[in-house]
């Protein structure tokens, strides 16, 4: 077992959401008016909490978990009247203050990332909902999904937390819900196929971005340039259209400036073109015949090409979050026809996993440089232990001797037991 310091796990998730934040929170949004028999933080610390009691999550198995949890017993009807539109609001702006202080990485990054404030993924999932919902969440598929929603996540790779959350009906773009602004300025976003659009990249650029995307099979921009000479008689390909030489090229590896153009967003019924310049890259991984093809902003001095199409698979993390999402903290289990229902429980998820992620930086600050601290295992070995946390949180005081087990079984539980296994990120902060 890694050497680790010890650490209170109560006392960290109350500097993350002060008991006096949370009942300011709960005024402001209409939550509570008046002293009640529910205390907002009690119910609070339940619902984000209690993602791993009963088989499935649902409303019956967070009110037997808050009742075990806090010692409260409420009826049914009671108990779920405390999902509704105030509660919402209330879980949407506790998201913010998570989002706010879990989004940034620990400390700079470095090797050939070191350039960069940080290393984001954007990219969005799809979960199906009760038909009566389709009003509000319309499905693509209606043939045999008539509502589902779409959760739009911008993250850190090396905070491992998101940075923007956003829900909408499944038939909404992804570019739609990508804020761009001055908060992409020295930070390098990593994009999929959803995302492409000549525009976007350049609006990054405009405001001191870099980003990473694959190059869709049918673009065909113009070459300009090559950032690598070839010894030889080797193919020129300035002056080209990338779609007439990519098919016939036999190098391992292809640098390229190319021009775009492209057409603006009408404003006042005109429309305007406009011209850009990205860096493409192509490599070969393995013994593939054909190259995997990369467009990009960052210059060669910083990132080489084989850096690129290394740094572009970091965005698998994201996937690895939506699949902790919905299967570890059960975020796609929304069995209500209910809209406040199922975003209050969608908010609670997303705020249990920005709740695992402080806990897991806690945990890797004070564990052995050696050993990997994994963020899914983090989130399970909580669950264990939620309900003697939230009598913790809500004022029950823990005697040395428990607050030593949980470290314990945190410390134990929360390392990769795959001690040599490479990961996409490690080395990357400091």
């Amino acid at each position: 077992m890694a050497a680790s310091k010890s650490t209170s796990i109560p006392a960290e998730l109350r500097r993350l959401f002060p008991t006096r934040w949370l009942n300011a929170a709960a005024r402001e949004s209409g939550l509570v008016e008046r002293r009640r028999k529910v205390d907002p933080a009690a119910f609070f610390w339940a619902v984000v909490l209690g993602f791993g009691t009963g088989h499935r999550r649902s409303i019956a198995s967070l009110r037997k978990f808050f009742a075990g949890a806090t010692g409260v017993a409420l009826v049914p009807s009671s108990f779920y009247d405390w999902f509704n539109e105030r509660t919402v609001r209330f879980l949407r702006a506790a998201l913010g203050r998570a989002i706010a202080r879990t989004a940034e990485p620990a400390g700079p990054l470095r090797d050939h990332l070191a350039r960069f404030k940080d290393v984001c993924v954007a990219d969005a999932t799809v979960i199906r909902l009760r038909d009566a919902l389709e009003r509000a969440y319309k499905a693509c598929r209606t043939n045999h999904t008539r509502a589902a929603m779409k959760l739009h996540l911008v993250m850190s790779v090396v905070g491992a937390g998101p940075r923007s959350v956003s829900i909408t009906g499944e038939r909404v773009n992804e570019r739609r819900r990508l804020p761009v602004g001055p908060w992409v300025r020295g930070r390098l976003l990593l994009f999929d196929l959803g995302y492409f659009k000549w525009h976007l990249f350049e609006r990054i650029k405009k405001n001191g971005g870099y980003f990473v995307s694959r190059l869709r099979d049918d673009a065909n921009p113009l070459i300009i340039g090559e950032n690598r000479r070839w010894r030889g008689a080797s193919r020129r390909l300035r002056g080209h259209r990338l779609g007439e030489v990519k098919d016939r090229l036999a190098r391992e590896v292809v640098d390229l400036i190319v021009q775009v153009d492209f057409e603006r967003r009408s404003y006042l019924s005109r429309k305007t073109r406009e011209r850009a310049y990205f860096r493409v890259v192509g490599v070969r991984h393995g013994g593939a015949r054909k190259h995997h093809w990369y467009v990009t902003n960052v210059p060669i001095t910083i990132l080489g090409p084989a850096e690129v199409a290394k740094t572009y698979a970091a965005r698998w993390e994201i996937e690895l979050v939506f699949r902790e999402l919905k299967s570890h903290l059960r975020m796609a289990q929304l069995a209500s026809a209910k809209r406040a229902v199922v975003e209050a429980l969608v908010y609670a998820a997303l705020i249990g996993l920005a709740v695992s992620r402080s806990v897991w930086r806690s945990l890797r600050d004070r564990t052995d440089a050696a050993r990997r601290v994994s963020e899914r295992r983090v989130t399970d070995a909580l669950a264990t232990i939620a309900g003697d946390l939230v009598a913790a949180l809500l004022g029950e005081v823990p005697d040395a001797a428990r607050l030593r087990k949980w470290h314990r079984l945190l410390s134990r539980e929360a390392l990769d037991p795959n001690v040599g296994r490479a990961t996409l990120k490690r080395g990357w902060a400091c």
